[in-house]
């Protein structure tokens, strides 16, 4: 393993969002943060070396969708990473919404539960039809899109939401509890369900600083 992947990794979420950011990617001075998230020192100290100093760019793999009714597609999201000279962090700035290590595009997630639950429900692989663009393999036409019952257990933490009492956060049966509760944190909603849940699953901007290892992002 090399030296570098063992350092402290921070992710730190810019107020834009993906959209914005990928049209226009803001400099590594304008998405600096103002202090590491590690050691608190200032990120670029008047008079003095600046001490978050840029790190590169790398490309994060995304794939789904940018708005309810689009069609999926596959692209990747560029974040910039920084160094920090004094506890050797390494700081990652990425945009409103994306997810650490998913590759999915929020309103792809978002949208993949609604379907699987509400209404009538579709089958998953029917499901993975309408927000993917990998073409359904035959085991999982047989089986199931594994992926839907995994975010149904993780989006509770992703996006900081409190877990109902019953037990039942996970599986299908605490989706449209979970969408209720992404929704009511949506700025400026519509009323309509998926499209707040939507909505606020783009405008995610963390729930404190993420600590994590790099990595691929998974399904």
């Amino acid at each position: 393993m090399k030296a570098e992947s063992q350092s402290k990794v921070r992710i730190v979420y810019s107020s834009l969002d993906v959209k914005s950011w990928v049209l226009s990617l803001p400099s590594a001075a304008t998405a600096r943060p103002a202090a590491c998230p590690c050691c608190q020192a200032a990120g670029a100290p008047v008079g003095e070396r600046v001490t978050l100093q840029g790190h590169g760019l790398r490309y994060r793999p995304q794939t789904g969708l940018d708005v309810v009714d689009g069609e999926p597609f596959d692209d990747e999201v560029p974040v910039r990473r920084y160094r920090c000279l004094l506890c050797r962090a390494v700081v990652v700035v990425m945009p409103a919404g994306l997810l650490p290590r998913l590759r999915y595009r929020p309103v792809a997630v978002v949208l993949a539960l609604a379907l699987w639950v509400l209404g009538p429900g579709l089958a998953s692989a029917a499901v993975r039809r309408r927000v993917s663009s990998t073409r359904t393999v035959a085991h999982e036409a047989s089986r199931g899109w594994p992926s839907l019952w995994r975010w149904a257990r993780q989006a509770w933490d992703w996006w900081g939401l409190r877990r109902p009492s019953s037990g039942y956060s996970t599986g299908q049966g605490g989706v449209e509890t979970l969408l209720q509760r992404l929704a009511a944190r949506a700025r400026d909603g519509t009323g309509e369900l998926v499209a707040s849940a939507v909505k606020a699953a783009a405008q995610f901007n963390g729930h404190g600083v993420w600590e994590t290892q790099e990595a691929v992002p998974t399904s």
